[in-house]
C-alpha cells in the first residue's frame, strides 16, 4: 500500500464517490491472484474504502471493470486477464493486464496500459503489479507527457465539470472525420463515446497484430 499513499493523501478530501464496491466484486477480482497474474491489491483497497468515482481534481475516474467489459468488442486482448480500471477526462482507457497466458508473451503482463481514444494507440505506463497511480501526482508537463493530457488543460475551466461516467470527447469523433480542435471537445457519455468510436473503426486496438 505504500506506493499509493500519496494518491490517497492528496485525494481523500477532494474525490467524489460514486459507489463502493461490494464484497462479491472485490472477491471476484482478488481471485485473479492466480497463475502468473497479480491483480493490484491497491485498487481493491480503493474500491472498498474510497470507491468508484472521480479523482485527481476531475482528471481520473476509477471505474467498475464489469461496466466496461464491452470495450473488448473493439479491443483484441493479448493478455488474460485484462480489465478496464479507469478512464481519463479525455475518455482514454486505463487497463490492467495480467499474464495467465505467459507462454505466448512471457515478458508481458502485470502492468498498466493506456489506450488513447483519439490516436487509437496504446502506451505501457508501468508493470510488475504497479498500477502507477503515483504518476498522476505529476505536474502539468508530466501529465501531458504520460497521459497526452494537453487538450484537457486547454479546456479545463471552460467546459462544465464532469460527472461520473462522462468525459470530454471530440464532436464529431475523430474516427468519424472530426477535427482535433479543442473547440470540438464537449461533455459526452463515456461509454457511448467508446461505442461510437469502436463501431466506426471496428478495432480500436488489436494487441495481437
Amino acid at each position: 500500500m505504500n506506493n499509493i499513499q500519496q494518491f490517497i493523501d492528496r485525494n481523500k478530501d477532494t474525490y467524489i464517490r460514486h459507489a463502493l464496491a461490494d464484497k462479491n466484486l472485490i472477491e471476484k477480482y482478488r481471485n485473479m491472484y492466480q497463475g502468473n497474474s497479480y491483480f493490484p491489491e491497491e485498487l481493491l483497497w480503493i474500491w472498498k474504502n474510497m470507491g468508484f468515482g472521480i479523482y485527481e481534481n476531475g482528471f481520473l475516474q476509477i471505474v467498475n471493470p464489469d461496466e466496461y467489459e464491452f470495450v473488448f468488442e473493439y479491443i483484441d486482448k493479448l493478455l488474460e486477464p485484462t480489465v478496464v480500471w479507469g478512464i481519463t477526462a479525455l475518455g482514454d482507457l486505463l487497463l490492467w493486464q495480467g499474464n495467465d497466458n505467459w507462454t505466448i508473451a512471457p515478458d508481458e503482463g502485470n502492468r498498466t496500459d493506456l489506450i488513447d481514444m483519439s490516436k487509437l494507440d496504446n502506451k505501457v505506463l508501468g508493470g510488475m503489479m504497479n498500477v502507477d497511480l503515483n504518476i498522476l501526482l505529476g505536474d502539468e508537463e508530466e501529465l501531458i507527457d504520460f497521459y497526452n493530457a494537453k487538450p484537457y488543460f486547454q479546456i479545463k475551466g471552460k467546459l462544465p465539470k464532469l460527472n461520473y461516467g462522462e468525459c470530454y470527447g471530440y464532436v464529431p469523433a475523430l474516427a468519424l472525420g472530426g477535427s482535433k480542435s479543442v473547440k470540438n471537445l464537449k461533455v459526452v457519455d463515456a461509454k457511448a463515446y467508446i461505442h461510437l468510436i469502436g463501431q466506426a473503426v471496428g478495432k480500436i486496438i488489436d494487441y495481437g497484430e
